[in-house]
């Protein structure tokens, strides 16, 4: 059968199921407005050569940041021993290596840098990457016109390391050119001088002080660069993220808010030069995005031409009422409400193929 049940949403006839045809088409701009929602495929396998390519999301589909999921190892290296490339496309604020160094640590490979192979090799973009690349290069936008001088909103780890080797430095936000969001566990830049910037522990409230003196230091506010656009932990717990940090900002009045990172262009630019690299002409490709969230894999993948599989799994597991990264599959009707709902507030968008869980 070269059709997929696909299940629509009909006024007063409740929920039907109806094959319709997959289209080769790799590139979609926007997403069509009718409210459809694909029934989980059964097996990974079910759309793997349908594709050239994969820009795979990892946490809350191929691991917990720790630990990979059950089948994931099994299903990126068949999916590479089928000679498809895959491109990590991630919205964490480190580098690249530390991703690589993850990835390798949990048994998948080989990746970047690892030598020759017969199969494709994993690369790797995210966000944090590109924040510092940008950062270093200040030749572009949004970094070409910011200021040496930063406030760190961080992750507590690698912040110093991180602003100092890209060429910055981070000062008292009275002081700051710009404000930069790559976590929310503590504050650098909150010392009395250049010598002695020590970290300061987060808090909702030194967050609102610190935002409230860069909304005052230039109309709209001081630019605010967040290296990871994510609101909510793909373990679904309650922990503070940058991009909410962004939209406290935002709510406040700050008019300059730059977010690198999915569902934004320029990860997506960064993924098609990667498959550039790879040999694949992304323009012509048949491409697929595949992550857990909507709000910024499927959109992302909307309104970056590209195809996008939906794992139900992730950190919408509790609005289908489905185990966490156990690849069990939602209930219809709980999924067609819950695409149903997010097209509704996003023009219609809604992801071309689900799966339970990212396994064979």
């Amino acid at each position: 059968n070269d059709g997929v049940y696909m299940v629509s949403l009909v006024a007063a006839c409740g929920l039907l199921l109806q094959p319709t045809a997959r289209r080769p088409s790799p590139l979609r701009r926007f997403l069509s407005p009718v409210l459809e929602a694909p029934a989980p495929l059964a097996s990974l396998l079910d759309l793997a050569d349908e594709y050239d390519a994969f820009l795979l999301d990892q946490f809350g589909v191929i691991h917990d940041g720790k630990t990979a999921y059950e089948g994931a190892v099994d299903a990126v290296c068949e999916l590479q021993r089928r000679g498809k490339k895959i491109v990590i496309i991630s919205n964490s604020s480190r580098r690249k290596s530390d991703t690589l160094a993850r990835l390798r640590s949990m048994g998948f490979g080989p990746c970047e840098g690892d030598g020759a192979s017969d199969v494709p090799p994993i690369s790797v973009v995210t966000s944090g990457d590109l924040v510092w690349e940008g950062l270093s290069a200040a030749a572009a936008a949004p970094f070409a016109d910011l200021g040496l001088r930063c406030t760190v909103f961080g992750n507590g780890e690698d912040d110093e390391e991180y602003v100092r080797t890209c060429g910055r430095v981070a000062v008292p936000v009275a002081e700051a050119d710009f404000v930069l969001a790559r976590g929310l566990f503590t504050i650098l830049g909150t010392g009395p001088d250049l010598l002695r910037q020590p970290f300061s522990p987060y808090s909702a409230d030194a967050e609102e002080e610190a935002l409230r003196a860069a909304l005052a230091a230039r109309p709209g506010g001081l630019p605010l660069v967040v290296a990871n656009p994510d609101t909510v932990r793909p373990d679904g717990k309650d922990s503070p993220m940058p991009g909410l940090l962004a939209a406290r900002y935002e709510a406040m009045g700050a008019t300059d808010i730059r977010p690198v990172g999915k569902p934004h262009p320029l990860i997506y630019e960064a993924c098609r030069a990667q498959l550039a690299i790879a040999g694949i002409d992304a323009a012509g490709a048949r491409v697929a995005a595949v992550g857990d969230s909507l709000h910024h894999d499927v959109l992302g993948a909307s309104q970056n031409g590209v195809d996008s599989v939906f794992i139900c799994g992730g950190v919408h597991y509790r609005e289908l009422e489905v185990p966490q990264a156990a690849a069990v599959p939602p209930a219809a009707d709980k999924l067609a409400a819950l695409l149903a709902t997010f097209a509704s507030e996003h023009g219609g968008c809604t992801p071309t193929h689900a799966l339970a869980g990212f396994r064979l």
